[in-house]
């Protein structure tokens, strides 16, 4: 199964921008990637060992994390 959430950052945008709910304030893709990635593939749970070989595999290349900031309409 494909996972939907894995987009780029101006995918998010775009889906977000046309919206009559919310008034987007900003959409950036943060810094804070690799040590959330570290953080989670180092600790106790059986899906974040299973992430190890994927994040070896991806080596930086493909994953980023998104920050969107909108405010309600």
């Amino acid at each position: 199964m494909m996972d939907l959430t894995l987009h780029l950052c101006d995918w998010w945008h775009n889906l977000w921008k046309n919206s009559d709910l919310v008034s987007i304030k900003e959409c950036k893709e943060l810094n804070c990637l690799k040590e959330s990635w570290q953080d989670w593939l180092s600790c106790d749970n059986d899906y974040a060992r299973r992430d190890i070989g994927m994040m070896e595999a991806e080596g930086g290349n493909y994953f980023n994390m998104v920050s969107l900031i909108a405010t309600k309409l």
